[in-house]
């Protein structure tokens, strides 16, 4: 499991390095006025670590088993300020036998700071976030699919060195509800979500690089208990900025 998690980071890390040479190309004739900041959209790619698990009640399972996993999944995202849109997926070829996970998340985040100055400071960040998670197997006659919208707000600290890195960090609670594909079953979840990350500008070629680490917990109480699923998610990746 460790060994493929880390073989997929890697992979993408080299997946990047095309992208950095063509970024060479639009650099040679900019001028330091049209180089990158601390305010540009990112391009990310990585890996995600994935445990779903069942908590319901194993009886209410219409078959032997339920869908839980845990396994390796290939993540892109794009981010521009508040605005995050981020694609997992996972099947055979990152070794999850009999299992196809999809996730696809639009999320918006707004901070409101009210302490710190330029190179420090510390806010709340309010938080809208949808969410499409897909679990399937090809043993299981039964899948999950279930789309959530929820909201929330938490804690968010960033620190800059101007001109060279910026690092933040941010942990926000979020409750919503959630259905099911067509809409006929549906129910609430609790979600946690953290986020950090440091951006060192103009790294390569005019270009900020950036280094991230994210956690998704989702809780799923879902009516009939069939739906009932934790899943935690830690993900690794590299961006680069646009």
């Amino acid at each position: 499991m460790n060994k493929a998690f880390f073989k997929i980071f890697f992979l993408f890390f080299f997946l990047l390095a095309p992208v950095f040479s063509f970024a060479q190309m639009f650099s040679v004739n900019e001028g330091a006025n049209q180089r990158s900041n601390q305010f540009s959209p990112y391009l990310r790619a990585g890996v995600q670590l994935v445990d779903f698990q069942y908590t319901g009640d194993p009886s209410e399972l219409s078959g032997t088993s339920s869908l839980a996993f845990t396994g390796a999944a290939a993540q892109i995202a794009y981010e521009s300020g508040g605005l995050n849109l981020i694609l997992a997926l996972g099947n055979n070829l990152t070794q999850l036998d009999n299992r196809r996970y999809f996730n696809l998340n639009l999320n918006f985040t707004n901070p409101f700071y009210f302490l710190g100055n330029e190179n420090f400071s510390a806010g709340i960040p309010v938080k809208l976030e949808t969410k499409l998670t897909s679990v399937r197997s090809d043993v299981i006659s039964e899948g999950f699919s279930q789309t959530n919208l929820s909201a929330g707000a938490g804690l968010i600290v960033r620190a800059e060195v101007p001109q060279k890195f910026g690092i933040s960090t941010q942990l926000i609670p979020s409750i919503g509800f959630s259905t099911a594909s067509g809409g006929f079953i549906g129910g609430n979840v609790f979600s946690l979500s953290g986020k950090a990350r440091i951006n060192f500008y103009e790294l390569i070629f005019g270009k900020n690089i950036s280094l991230g680490y994210d956690y998704n917990f989702d809780s799923y109480n879902i009516d009939g208990e069939e739906y009932d699923y934790d899943f935690a998610g830690h993900s690794l990746t590299i961006g680069i900025s646009l």
